[in-house]
């Protein structure tokens, strides 16, 4: 009996190891422990977990970590730590939408009113944490090509932005924050994008000492 516990017993305190180590507001499913111990194994232990409210289930295969918060009760992951939990189970590829992507690079400060992932699948929607939801929408290769790279981040956010309302003066803040990595992918993805987005993916691939005033 004590050399099947031992392994149980292992299993749990790994797993809630890397629950503790990815932070409050991770999101999970089962495969991300698939290499600590066989599917059955992994399913009684975040059953248990779950039981003890140690985690909290958001949907059949999808937990969270609760943790009160001072205003709102009782809250979990965020839903872009949802999508991605379900990306790593279904092996997606995400694009985020436009609005997310220009608020989180600084061209907006709008902030997107629904979560909404573009991927080469079909469309769906997820529920997320609560009462949100998380809508996966179906976007063309061309689009998917650029699926976790920084150029697809800086399409998707000046096309929300439109072509008349990019003026340098509100693209030069985000030339600023761009690494050498980001730059180089801009110029290698530059066949992905739209003829007239162009020409602003080559200003923004620009270093400092390049870039027109």
């Amino acid at each position: 009996m004590s050399s099947l516990i031992k392994p149980y017993g292992s299993l749990l305190s790994n797993a809630l190891r890397r629950i503790r180590a990815k932070g409050a507001c991770w999101a999970f499913t089962p495969g991300d422990f698939a290499d600590l111990g066989d599917p059955r194994s992994v399913g009684m232990i975040l059953t248990r977990l779950s039981r003890q409210d140690k985690i909290r289930r958001v949907r059949r295969g999808l937990y969270e970590v609760p943790r009160p918060h001072p205003l709102l009760g009782t809250v979990g992951a965020d839903t872009d730590s949802i999508a991605q939990a379900i990306a790593r189970r279904d092996a997606l590829k995400l694009l985020p939408s436009g609005a997310h992507a220009a608020n989180a690079l600084g061209l907006s400060n709008q902030v997107a009113a629904r979560t909404t992932y573009g991927i080469a699948g079909r469309s769906r929607v997820q529920s997320g944490s609560g009462k949100s939801e998380i809508t996966f929408r179906h976007r063309s290769p061309r689009a998917m090509a650029l699926a976790g790279r920084a150029s697809g981040w800086v399409a998707e956010a000046l096309r929300n932005i439109g072509r008349a309302n990019l003026t340098p003066d509100r693209l030069r803040p985000l030339r600023d924050r761009l690494g050498a990595k980001d730059r180089k992918q801009l110029l290698d993805d530059l066949r992905y994008v739209p003829a007239w987005m162009r020409p602003l993916f080559l200003d923004l691939a620009r270093d400092d000492s390049q870039a027109a005033p």
